[in-house]
């Protein structure tokens, strides 16, 4: 990942660069003025013990880097200086030329050395060991080793170091070891911490999506993606946290149906297999709802995703289309006797087929009569009311009674109906709440 070159790069030197004071002048200091009173006087830097054979041998080791600016001499001289260490001030400080010549000699060994003598000493600070832990890390994800950069970038962020995306990268590199229920993980602290410095980072939603969608967690693919869609009324991210939620539920047609509903209302259609699947459950029984069947077909054939030319797609057109004539003719003759039944099913049933006729205020009228019955039982003493009270709620959206719909939904209790119950309330949440349009392009001036 380029990316991590760029932090290597980066962190090459932010505290490296100050000499020694042994090394920064040959002059003695001039004698300071006394502070006026009142005024606090500046810290003074802390006193290093530097051991007399390791300033003999750093400073021609210095020089070279330096003053000569001949990297690859400092770094053949760079032993010498390793061999000279005495105590914590050598080494920190030949930590930071090792870094210094690595960085302008290009030699990541070199660098690692020097982190590995800064990490070692007790005079580092603290700050510095994170960051140096992580670049370390960095420079271990450079070389393709992602062992080694989970190793240094997880003791970095344990040692509290927070920037430059770090938990991305770790699971970056969790998932390059294919650990990828680990690399769930980590990109989920990636999220919590994006969301907690603003807007969710998008990118890492989608990656932790597709990890999840890899491990065939698809409820986790589409939970993760259920962030996108609160956020935007994205079209593509409909598409996606749809079909990942498809794919983790166990539905009957009526619930698949209402499903697929969504993913229409949405723009979400993308596939051949996803048309077939609305169509299915429009027809699990005959040509049940051919109104719709025919404008679903229609707007797949104008976008291009399916085709008049596949056969299965052009029979069912065909069946659907020579069915609606009757339907349409027979519909208006089927309200006073669904509202007269004793039967509340038969008020649910005719409402449906009003629904698909995109006659909501009709379909939304017939609901309420079925639900003011009492419990909607099928023919075979099924309880329909989940399914009723859910379409009442499609109704009123449709009808842009969104509060209306939310009272609704929130009624649902089948498991299945209750998690396809949140999307269409986060739908309904972008409807009353339309994002504002984009501003037109500026007109060139004349």
């Amino acid at each position: 990942m380029k990316l991590v070159s760029k932090f290597a790069l980066a962190l090459s030197l932010f505290a490296v660069t100050a000499a020694p004071a042994f090394a920064q002048s040959d002059e003695k200091p001039k004698k300071e003025k006394k502070e006026k009173k009142g005024k606090e006087a500046t810290p003074a830097a802390p006193k290093r013990n530097y051991s007399k054979p390791f300033i003999a041998a750093y400073m021609p080791v210095a020089n070279l880097l330096n003053k000569t600016k001949d990297a690859a001499a400092a770094k053949a001289e760079f032993p010498k200086i390793l061999a000279a260490i005495a105590n914590d001030d050598d080494r920190y400080e030949a930590g930071i030329l090792a870094v210094n010549i690595g960085v302008s000699a290009k030699d990541t060994a070199l660098q690692d050395q020097g982190i590995d003598l800064l990490l070692a000493s007790a005079t580092t600070p603290v700050e510095m060991k994170q960051a140096y832990t992580f670049r370390k890390g960095a420079i271990a994800y450079d070389g393709k080793r992602f062992a080694d950069a989970e190793k240094s970038m997880i003791d970095a962020f344990n040692l509290g170091y927070r920037a430059n995306n770090i938990e991305f990268l770790i699971s970056n590199a969790m998932s390059q070891q294919n650990k990828d229920a680990d690399a769930i993980v980590w990109i989920g602290k990636a999220i919590a911490a994006s969301k907690a410095a603003g807007p969710v980072n998008k990118a890492y939603v989608i990656r932790a999506a597709n990890l999840s969608a890899k491990a065939r967690d698809f409820a986790g693919a589409a939970n993760f993606y259920k962030d996108l869609v609160i956020a935007e009324n994205n079209p593509d991210y409909w598409h996606d946290a749809l079909a990942f939620f498809n794919r983790s539920l166990n539905t009957n047609p009526e619930e698949s149906l209402d499903l697929m509903r969504l993913m229409r209302a949405t723009n979400g259609l993308r596939f051949q297999q996803e048309y077939a699947e609305y169509l299915d459950s429009l027809s699990y029984i005959g040509v049940r709802y051919p109104a719709e069947a025919v404008s679903v077909l229609d707007e797949g054939f104008a976008k291009g995703v399916i085709s008049r030319n596949n056969v299965t797609f052009s029979e069912r057109y065909n069946e659907a289309k020579a069915r609606l004539a009757e339907d349409t003719r027979t519909l208006a003759g089927t309200i006073a006797p669904a509202k007269a039944s004793p039967r509340a099913m038969l008020a649910t049933l005719t409402g449906d087929s009003f629904f698909s006729h995109k006659d909501y205020k009709t379909a939304k009228d017939l609901y309420d009569t079925a639900l003011s019955k009492g419990p909607v039982l099928d023919k075979d003493g099924g309880n329909q009311t989940d399914r009723t009270r859910f379409r009442l709620a499609m109704a009123k959206a449709m009808l842009g009674d969104y509060a209306g719909a939310k009272a609704d939904f929130a009624q649902i209790t089948g498991a299945n109906r209750k998690a396809i119950a949140e999307y269409w309330v986060i739908y309904i949440n972008h409807l009353e709440n339309p994002a504002p349009a984009a501003a037109p392009a500026a007109t060139p001036a004349t």
